[in-house]
Parts: structure tokens; sequence; C-alpha cells
């Protein structure tokens, strides 16, 4: 997976040079951002409480005006736990000293919706809501030995708010900050959700 963030990186480079000066309706726009995620709930108290910094995702939305935005947007979420040496019980019923990991990788692949107040201004307020498929990849360890793993689809929802900064007043390309809550649900082996509030920054830009 890490292969595809690079891939966009490099096509957001590629495609710096298509920035224009005047920001217009009915623009089609490319934006990549970094995401810092912070597990809460069950997921917190029974798989991982450590906040995830590797995070990256990609957004291509289309401007029906200046206000509103809709369109398509995926990225990847990896969260880690490493637990101290103690006793854990295996599936065959024998007790093992070992070391606990936990690993979940999330993708999800949402349609989005956002308004922008105040358009023109130097800075942009927004409230945006997503919504689709999360592509769920789950593994614990005792020690180096692998003792369950999943992967799975499921449903995944998000709604965020924001502030978006053009470069310029006249700008289609500028810098956005925001924060929204994850709802993705995950029913296996006791466990229920992978939620968690997540705080991104990215740049976007508008595509020739």
């Amino acid at each position: 997976m890490k292969k595809i963030h690079y891939i966009i990186i490099i096509i957001g480079f590629i495609l710096l040079p298509g920035i224009k000066s005047v920001a217009q309706d009915h623009e089609l726009t490319l934006k990549l951002n970094y995401s810092v995620a912070i597990p809460t709930g069950s997921f917190k108290t029974d798989i991982i409480n450590k906040t995830s910094y590797s995070g990256f995702g990609g957004e291509l939305m289309y401007h029906i005006n200046s206000n509103i935005a809709a369109g398509i947007e995926t990225g990847w979420q990896n969260f880690y736990q490493k637990y101290p040496r103690q006793l854990y019980k295996t599936s065959d019923g024998t007790d093992i000293s070992a070391v606990l990991s936990n690993t979940v990788a999330s993708t999800p692949i949402l349609l989005k919706g956002q308004y922008n107040f105040l358009a023109g201004n130097i800075i942009q307020p927004y409230v945006a809501l997503a919504a689709g498929l999360n592509l769920i990849s789950f593994n614990q360890y005792l020690g180096e030995f692998t003792s369950d793993r999943k992967t799975k689809a499921g449903f995944a929802a998000r709604p965020e708010a924001g502030i978006y900064i053009p470069f310029g007043r006249t700008s289609s390309a500028g810098f956005s900050l925001g924060a929204g809550y994850n709802y993705m649900p995950f029913n296996y082996n006791g466990i229920d959700n992978l939620n968690n509030i997540t705080v991104r920054a990215g740049v976007s830009f508008p595509l020739r």
C-alpha cells in the first residue's frame, strides 16, 4: 500500500505546474493529505491506544460552484501497538509467554461532499461529509508468530470541519487544515469498531 502513496505524491508534483491563478466554477482539483489519527472508544481500550502518525490520502473534487464541491477520496492509516511480555492463552488452550503486537491498516474509499463558507476570503471555513467502503487489515502477533489475522471490507463515514486558505486571493490552489471523526464498524473476535479522530493537513491544486 505504501507504493500507492508514493504514486499519489509523484502525480501531485507532476501536476503542480498546472496550477491556475484564477479560481473557477466547474473546476476539478486534487488534494494530497497527511493525517494523524487518535483511537477512541473500544478501539483505544481493547486494541491500540497509541496515536498513529502514519497516514496519507488524496481527494479528487469537482467544484460545482465557489461554495460546493463533491468527489471521491481514498487514503491509508496505519495503527500499531506493542504490549509488554506476559502470559497469553493460544487458540489451542495452551499458555505462552510473549510480546503481543497489534497492527491495523485502514484504507477507506469514500464519496465526499464539501461546503466552503466565506468563498473568496483569505480564510474559508468548511464542513464536509464522506461515506463509503473501508478496507481493513488486522494482524495480531505473539512474539514473531501471527496469532490472528483478518482482512475485510466494511462501512466507513466521516464528518469533518476545518479551514481552507488559498495561496492567493485569486488562486485555485491552497492549504487546508481539518479534523474529523472516523466511524468504522469492525465486528470481529470481540472487536466492534475502529473509530478514531483524525487531524489532516493538505495541499490542493486544480488539474489541467
